[in-house]
């Protein structure tokens, strides 16, 4: 029954999302990610809209199985969807997802598949505190995707309330990383602490502004009040 149901909805969902194909928009996008995928150039809102359609009747055994076969499919669009099913409701963020999360990563060429699978891995790492260690081994992993995700999964703990020194410290270590990708994720980490945290940036950022890259520097201080940008001495000095 549970392979029927997921067949069922696999080729219902497949057709749905195809039927918003645009070519102009999936050439723009393949150009855009450099990306070795095919692109129907189907947006976001559509693809969600289909999916929470064919998941209605699904288990959450059934979600994780259509999560894969849309992954296996080798298709951007259908892989955003895989992505975005393993934030699922319906889905327990045990082994079982986690274990989508890694095979799914293993096969990451770009950031838009990375971050739309932030939310389900983030739920799988704070079900099992755990994992963090797991992440602190993709800080030295040789595919900067691995060491990209392990800052992007990890957004959750710059919110208020949240202990955001591990994901500062794997920051630390990537400083001098000349990969635009993980320059642009320590920026991105700042940016969203420093919306409440702006000391800890600004400290941060006065130890390590030799060794970062400008996109970092640029985007951790875009939102920084006047007062705390006065306060980064690379930055006055400039």
């Amino acid at each position: 029954m549970g392979e029927r149901m997921t067949a069922e909805a696999h080729g219902t969902l497949v057709a749905a999302i195809e039927g918003h194909r645009d070519e102009k928009r999936a050439a723009e996008a393949k150009r855009y990610h450099k990306s070795r995928l095919v692109h129907w150039g189907v947006r976001i809102p559509d693809i969600d809209r289909h999916c929470r359609t064919a998941t209605t009747p699904l288990d959450f055994d059934e979600i994780l199985a259509l999560a894969s076969a849309l992954w296996a499919g080798g298709i951007h669009d259908l892989r955003i969807a895989a992505g975005g099913l393993l934030a699922h409701r319906k889905v327990v963020p045990g082994q079982a997802c986690w274990d989508r999360v890694l095979a799914f990563m293993a096969e990451v060429d770009g950031w838009a598949l990375a971050d739309r699978m932030m939310h389900g891995a983030w739920n799988c790492i704070a079900a099992d505190d755990r994992r963090m260690d797991e992440l602190e081994q993709w800080t030295v992993c040789d595919g900067f995707w691995w060491r990209r995700a392990a800052l992007v999964f990890t957004l959750p703990l710059a919110k208020p309330g949240a202990d955001p020194s591990r994901p500062l410290d794997w920051a630390a270590g990537y400083v001098s990383d000349p990969e635009w990708f993980i320059q642009k994720a320590i920026g991105w980490w700042l940016r969203e602490l420093g919306k409440h945290d702006p000391d800890r940036v600004v400290d941060f950022l006065n130890r390590h502004w030799p060794d970062l890259k400008g996109v970092a520097r640029k985007e951790a201080t875009r939102r920084l009040p006047p007062v705390e940008r006065a306060r980064i001495s690379g930055l006055s000095a400039v």
